[in-house]
């Protein structure tokens, strides 16, 4: 009863400020409270205020005066809000993962230090409709988002870069973050990353962190390293007697991003890849036919407290995987290091292994 009455006051003053006159306002003020003083029989006390400072405060009920029972179903005026109603109550009775994590919270942090020391090999295929007949096949290997720190250290970068070399890619790319804020782990993350094997080089962007730290350093580190930084800028990038147009972006999150310069002197027939550390290029992107997009930036959210099919809302758009806005795709990593936290759950690092299909 106390919840209903609550409600309907607070409806009941919000429409008598806006529509009602005053002798009418304090009718309705007048009415509810002889309302309320009925069903409750007497006991309960009430205190209104005037109108315009109307305050309502939480009754205290006699043992005969029971709360009115809410309707077991609530009708909504949209079919979303029915779903969410229903997964919301569906969230509240499941005894996983949620209530699991809270009964076992230490032995759920352990598991989440653990899993940000861990390595997982994505292999994806993705198919283009503009990919050269001689590349069928080519293997682009994929990774983001070091953040070499006090949380990422430079041996779980190494083994990273070990187990890709193991994969025997066709080229590498990077797509930014190489550290998170101390200017003093540029040199040994970028000195390691140039480790990196493959036939046709390696090639990078940067990300917002890199700014953050010193932008400047950090590409000519990378270039030091042998690592060809792709800052607003795009060349024709030639393999197996077939060519396509390679580009990166500069930064998003920092304002930096040149689409434009990155494509100019491609040709309008011609398939563009372009490397872009934030996945919020895919809308410029795709009114610029990019053929397919390599991002990272969202660390897969690091965090997954829900399995995919039991989530309440839906999920963050672009947090890892496949994506396609109309002719172009765009492959999100959940990238190698960590941030805010040294930990992961339920999203493993990882080392994406891209393979490059002529669509059907």
């Amino acid at each position: 009863m106390g919840n209903i009455f609550t409600a309907e006051a607070r409806s009941n003053r919000g429409e008598a400020q806006r529509n009602l006159s005053e002798p009418l306002r304090n009718l309705c003020v007048s009415a509810v409270k002889d309302s309320f003083n009925t069903t409750c029989n007497s006991n309960s006390t009430l205190d209104f205020l005037p109108v315009k400072k109307l305050q309502l405060y939480k009754p205290t009920y006699p043992e005969i005066c029971r709360p009115l029972k809410m309707p077991n179903k609530m009708k909504f005026n949209t079919k979303e809000k029915i779903k969410l109603s229903k997964r919301i109550s569906s969230a509240a009775g499941s005894e996983t993962p949620l209530r699991d994590l809270a009964g076992n919270l230490s032995q759920t942090a352990r598991y989440a230090l653990n899993e940000a020391n861990t390595l997982e090999i994505e292999k994806v295929e993705i198919r283009l409709k503009r990919l050269p007949k001689n590349l069928e096949g080519f293997r682009v290997l994929h990774l983001s988002d070091i953040h070499h720190s006090p949380f990422t250290s430079l041996e779980h970068i190494t083994r990273a870069i070990e187990i890709a070399n193991n994969l025997k890619p066709d080229v590498c790319i990077l797509t930014g973050d190489y550290v998170s804020h101390e200017s003093e782990y540029i040199e040994p993350v970028a000195e390691v990353l140039g480790r990196l094997e493959s036939e046709f080089g390696t090639f990078a962007c940067l990300g917002n962190h890199d700014h953050w730290t010193d932008g400047e350093m950090v590409t000519d580190s990378l270039r030091k390293a042998n690592i060809t930084v792709l800052i607003n800028e795009g060349f024709r990038f030639t393999a197996q007697d077939a060519s396509f147009w390679l580009a990166g972006v500069d930064d998003y999150m920092v304002g930096k991003t040149d689409l434009r310069s990155a494509l100019r002197g491609s040709f309008p027939d011609e398939m563009k890849l372009l490397l872009a550390h934030n996945p919020k290029i895919l809308n410029r992107a795709a009114r610029a036919d990019v053929d397919l997009i390599f991002s990272g930036h969202t660390h897969g959210g690091q965090i997954k407290i829900r399995d995919e099919e039991k989530r309440i809302l839906p999920r963050r758009k672009l947090r890892n995987g496949l994506y396609r806005r109309k002719n172009t795709q765009i492959y999100v990593t959940r990238g190698i290091g960590t941030v805010v936290l040294p930990v992961r759950y339920q999203c493993p690092p990882e080392i994406s292994l891209i393979e490059l299909r002529i669509t059907d």
